[in-house]
């Protein structure tokens, strides 16, 4: 079906989540009494839909992809359990899917997009970037490997609310997902700064059966930005909840 809506990137929802340390500072935005609490609900949608297929005679297809991902206060009544942020992820990619057999694995696909990220907000909790982005896959057994590297768009020194976000970054992320079982995944994504302060970010996941139907999904998080707005503090964090789709 060329109208079908598929997933993109992994979909979850975090029902317990929590940071061990919490933004205070930009919090006060939202309240100036109430502090946030360190648990919260943490969940990500992410979709795509097919704009054009074979666009060069029977090579490559194009794409519009939406990633949002949000941390909800639920249990914050006495601050109106707010949302205290929310990311969004639009962009525009086109993929070629290769199955080239390379060393003893496959070289599984290339894209390349045009990417935006924000969170929607006004000073001077404002944060966004434009960036031109690269994935790379390739697969060998049970294990998965993704590089994608990414070039920041530049903007004016007045329109930029995030200027460093590359000293905490980097230039790229590196993903790693092995299939235990059929029913049991691990993952992992690597960022680092490439710079001499070494800013190093980590996320591991794992996936397990629940009932017939459910993943569960457990999730930790070291290190810059798990979210725009604190992209620039160090953040570790613990979540569990349930997994909605499969790495592959």
């Amino acid at each position: 079906n060329p109208f079908s809506i598929t997933t993109h990137r992994t979909n979850y929802l975090f029902p317990i989540s929590y940071n061990s340390n919490q933004n205070v500072e930009n919090f006060r935005s939202i309240s100036d009494e109430v502090q946030p609490d360190s648990g919260e609900v943490k969940f990500q949608f992410s979709a795509k839909f097919n704009l054009a297929e074979n666009v060069f005679g029977d090579i490559g297809d194009v794409y519009f992809a939406y990633t949002q991902r949000s941390w909800l206060q639920a249990y914050n009544t006495d601050a109106s359990s707010p949302f205290r942020e929310t990311n969004y992820e639009p962009e525009i990619f086109f993929r070629h899917r290769l199955d080239w057999d390379l060393g003893p694995g496959t070289l599984s696909a290339v894209s390349l997009s045009f990417n935006h990220q924000s969170n929607g907000q006004s000073e001077p909790r404002s944060r966004s970037w434009n960036r031109i982005m690269g994935t790379a896959a390739y697969s060998y057994d049970r294990w998965l490997f993704m590089v994608n590297p990414w070039f920041r768009l530049p903007e004016s020194g007045s329109d930029d609310d995030n200027s460093d976000i590359e000293k905490y970054l980097g230039h790229g992320s590196y993903h790693a997902v092995y299939k235990l079982t059929e029913d049991r995944t691990f993952s992992l994504k690597l960022l680092n700064n490439m710079r001499s302060t070494n800013r190093t970010s980590v996320e591991f996941g794992y996936s397990f059966p629940m009932g017939d139907t459910m993943k569960g999904f457990f999730q930790y998080y070291n290190g810059y930005g798990e979210s725009l707005i604190d992209y620039n503090e160090r953040i570790e964090r613990f979540g569990v909840g349930i997994l909605l789709n499969n790495w592959f």
